[in-house]
């Protein structure tokens, strides 16, 4: 089944962005954690301009992972712990929680990256890389997604199972629908369609940012 992303979607986007309500000073640490090393979180606070306090109840409200050391490994999804995508940024190594957020570092960071994820099914390499634009180039050429409707509750319960688990890419549109077949709240769409949907998303964090 096509999913028209636009307008099937865009109620999980807006649920999704309310993750983000006063978090715009966490904004500033992407390009941070880009560097691929764990943060202190002193050095977090001194890039947002806050107190160690206020950048620490931020990073609590947003269910921000830390490691064994208190060191910041994981914003928003962006993270050093190895996920079944991995995102090459500057010569560095990070990760991304699902296809979709894949699809938004790169404007959050205002940078190309390369993005190689593992179709789950058929246990084949999916290579992309995407731009701030849109997706440049892509191995193999017939690559698609999955996408996942869901409710606040299941968001704001669990985002990774609700959300995150289900968002992948496949190395076939054959595989991804396969894939999606099931799972209920799970659609196959086209690699062109995720990345409008990337582009709803980090419109909609920016709106719940400064809302």
């Amino acid at each position: 089944m096509k999913l028209r992303t636009e307008s099937n979607l865009a109620p999980t986007i807006r649920r999704l962005a309310k993750r983000w309500a006063g978090a715009g000073l966490l904004l500033p640490v992407f390009p941070l954690l880009a560097g691929g090393r764990p943060l202190e979180i002193e050095e977090v606070a001194k890039v947002s301009n806050v107190t160690v306090e206020k950048i620490s109840q931020a990073l609590d409200a947003a269910r921000c992972e830390r490691d064994g050391q208190g060191r910041l490994i994981d914003l928003y999804g962006l993270s050093l712990t190895p996920t079944l995508h991995r995102i090459e940024i500057g010569g560095k190594i990070l990760f991304s929680c699902c296809a979709l957020w894949a699809h938004v570092i790169p404007r959050l960071l205002d940078a190309t990256v390369t993005v190689e994820s593992i179709d789950p099914l058929r246990r084949e390499l999916v290579r992309l890389s995407v731009s701030p634009n849109g997706v440049e180039s892509l191995d193999p050429p017939g690559a698609a997604a999955t996408v996942a409707i869901a409710t606040q509750q299941a968001i704001d319960d669990d985002v990774c199972s609700a959300f995150c688990c289900q968002v992948r890419h496949f190395v076939s549109r054959e595989s991804a629908e396969e894939f999606a077949a099931a799972r209920q709240t799970c659609h196959a769409v086209e690699l062109s369609e995720l990345q409008e949907a990337a582009g709803q998303l980090h419109g909609a964090i920016w709106s719940a940012v400064d809302a």
